[in-house]
């Protein structure tokens, strides 16, 4: 995915928690988290663009490949059942075949490995002394946890799960991500002298305005991932039996592997995809796929952010208790 969707599906993530019902504990969690991405949401774009501009780790930690197998023992996980890959990854051939997952990827693993920095950053600003020279600033978190939400939407880009190479040939993988960046850039306003989005007075980008652009808004894609979301019941839960960002990080890249063999079916690859042929080979339309895929993308942000600001907040509760005695 490109830089300007990355910071709208991290918008759209924080939107989310804010409109969705939740007991009122977990609510004060969300809103705690809602109010200090909010006050440092200048640096979405930049840091959920990080992981392309500046660590450059695209080869293994963006991904995770898997390859059709009979001979591999792996099985598929479980994921909330509200989810468009899950659904559709359940009716594809594929899902009753095990498959091999190239041992250089780490995806799961690099997801689980920011959200424990998150959360061990806020430990350590909690625990020193204010101006202490070791302690993590609100910016350098603030860093991390856009950070992760690149890595989160990334596993759900499915040819970042397909050992297959469309980065070749066409270079379908490339056309797809500016077909949603273009998309994205004409629905909201944007400053690119600046980069950043203009805010709507609660603090999200700004729709583009306009009669013709309100009207043609209505039939959009974007407009499609809104009223998938609108519909569809948030859970904070992993599913299944995943108990944590890197089982259910694993579980999203294994439906993000069949929802990419939905689209482009055996046996197309990148020898026989074609500018004339790709969105009519598979058993979804494009603009299916690409709801699933963002509006997926937006419920995983959410829920693996809450739970890591959950996780700190519990801690935070807990050790001011113990300093009070």
């Amino acid at each position: 995915m490109k830089k300007y969707t990355h910071a709208w599906l991290a918008f759209m993530a924080i939107k989310r928690l804010e409109e969705t019902k939740l007991s009122d504990t977990d609510r004060r969690y969300a809103n705690n988290l809602i109010t200090w991405f909010k006050s440092h949401k200048d640096s979405v774009i930049q840091g959920a663009w990080y992981p392309d501009s500046v660590i450059k780790d695209m080869a293994n930690s963006h991904v995770l490949k898997l390859t059709p197998s009979d001979d591999a023992a792996n099985k598929f996980k479980r994921l909330p059942s509200t989810y468009l890959n899950y659904q559709y990854g359940k009716k594809t051939a594929l899902w009753k075949k095990s498959f091999t997952v190239d041992k250089d990827d780490n995806l799961p693993d690099r997801c689980e490995s920011i959200a424990h920095s998150v959360i061990d950053n806020l430990k350590m600003q909690e625990s020193e002394d204010k101006g202490s020279p070791v302690s993590p600033t609100d910016n350098q978190i603030a860093l991390l946890l856009f950070m992760l939400s690149h890595y989160v939407s990334d596993a759900h880009m499915p040819f970042h799960c397909d050992s297959r190479r469309f980065s070749a040939g066409m270079n379908l993988h490339a056309q797809i991500e500016a077909k949603w960046e273009n998309i994205i850039r004409r629905y909201y306003q944007i400053d690119d002298a600046n980069a950043r989005f203009f805010y709507d007075p609660a603090g999200y980008p700004l729709r583009a305005k306009g009669t013709h652009i309100d009207h043609e808004y209505q039939s959009s894609l974007l407009k499609a991932v809104d009223d998938a979301l609108r519909d569809r019941r948030f859970s904070i839960g992993w599913g299944g039996k995943n108990n944590n960002v890197w089982d259910f990080m694993s579980a999203i890249c294994q439906y993000s592997y069949l929802l990419s063999y939905r689209f482009i079916p055996e046996p197309y690859d990148h020898t026989n995809v074609t500018s004339a042929n790709w969105q009519s080979l598979g058993s979804i339309s494009f603009d299916d796929f690409s709801v699933a895929v963002l509006s997926d993308a937006i419920d995983s942000t959410a829920r693996v952010w809450f739970r890591v600001w959950r996780k700190y907040m519990k801690w935070e509760r807990k050790a001011r208790a113990k300093k009070k005695k």
